[in-house]
């Protein structure tokens, strides 16, 4: 009885061996695409062409690919990955696309290294410092067939130095407000209420960074809001957590600078801009550290490259990201940071309430930015 127990174990053990055997070998990985030479998301030399290289050989008729000016909701959505007012789809617009039936647009492309490698050069150079995205549609597949079942999405931007002194006869010195959207090692939303003193001639700048909190004032939305709330006007007036996030840079109305530890905190950050021929303004900042007291949180190295436009209103606004070397919660480290900005000018109407100025600049930006 007891060999024929053992028996009966083996043969389980063997089939269940045998199907797992089986199971292993029939899964095959599909392409998975990559930006050469992508450091800390951001890419060095505009002027080079951007190449997407494939984990494997693809089939050149399945590669769908846009390149994209990173907008997204507060869920992180693209404006085509929800649908539009009246349920519609919605058309994302795109700096480069490519497809087996349209072949491309805004630029050129070819596969290379035996369709492993798919190198791109745009119409026009891609914008510097402005948060982008790579889309590889669904479906792409190796030779033998082996799809994708979603988009893929690879973000990036192009990094710049303005050591050749262009300066910058768009970004002006005063107050802006910026909204730093946090995607690791946790997410969460910064706000700053920032006052940048600029150097048209050398593009380098000091700025001053300080926490911006909603406005507590208990009078406000007719007093009827809860102790453990707040009251924001925009969009709509209503009671909510201090904590929740802002929806979009004009929000501002709704917050207060607070400077004063142990909840507040203020911290310098130089750098330099500089203005690019398609009338933006490429944007960086050298590494800077952020200290708050309470919570006890520590943000160390922190780096933005971004991009300002002028919008017909004359408001300056920003995109981009940033980067961090190590997040420290107390005295334990998180990793490393990623993150979006957005942000805008303000009118000296707007900014009628004190934004803490930068001390003096004594030397140039350090680093790249320098």
């Amino acid at each position: 009885m007891k060999r024929m127990h053992i028996t009966r174990f083996a043969s389980l053990l063997a089939v269940a061996g045998l199907g797992l055997a089986a199971a292993c070998q029939s899964f095959v990985s599909p392409p998975e695409p990559a930006i050469e030479g992508l450091a800390s998301g951001l890419l060095s030399d505009v002027n080079a062409p951007l190449v997407l290289r494939f984990s494997k050989p693809i089939d050149p008729a399945t590669l769908r690919v846009k390149i994209i000016k990173l907008e997204t909701d507060l869920e992180g959505n693209l404006a085509d990955e929800v649908p539009g007012p009246g349920g519609e789809p919605v058309e994302l617009p795109s700096i480069y696309a490519h497809d087996p039936d349209g072949g491309d647009k805004l630029g050129k492309s070819e596969l290379v290294d035996d369709d492993r490698a798919f190198r791109i050069t745009p119409l026009a150079r891609f914008p510097v410092g402005t948060k982008l995205a790579v889309l590889v549609e669904p479906g792409l597949a190796t030779k033998d067939g082996v799809a994708t079942s979603a988009r893929r999405k690879i973000l990036f931007a192009y990094t710049f130095d303005c050591k050749g002194g262009k300066g910058t006869q768009i970004l002006k010195t005063g107050p802006y407000f910026m909204l730093l959207d946090v995607e690791q090692p946790l997410g969460t939303q910064i706000q700053l209420y920032a006052w940048m003193e600029v150097d048209p001639k050398t593009g380098l700048f000091q700025g001053q960074f300080t926490n911006a909190d909603r406005n507590g004032d208990r009078a406000r939305c007719g007093g009827r809001c809860g102790p453990a709330q707040v009251c924001r006007t925009l969009p709509a007036e209503e009671c909510v957590a201090p904590s929740i996030r802002c929806a979009n840079e004009d929000e501002f109305p709704d917050f207060v600078v607070n400077k004063t530890p142990p909840t507040g905190y203020s911290f310098t950050a130089s750098g330099c801009a500089e203005d690019q021929p398609d009338g933006t303004v490429a944007f960086r900042t050298a590494p800077a550290d952020m200290v708050v007291q309470q919570p006890a949180v520590s943000i160390k190295g922190l780096e933005i490259v971004a991009s300002f436009a002028k919008t017909p209103e004359s408001t300056l606004r920003t995109t981009g990201g940033g980067t961090a070397d190590q997040v420290l919660l107390g005295a334990t480290p998180l990793g490393k940071a990623k993150g979006t900005l957005r942000g805008r000018s303000l009118t000296p109407e707007q900014a009628n309430f004190e934004i803490p100025k930068p001390p003096p600049r004594t030397a140039p930006a350090t680093g790249d930015g320098g």
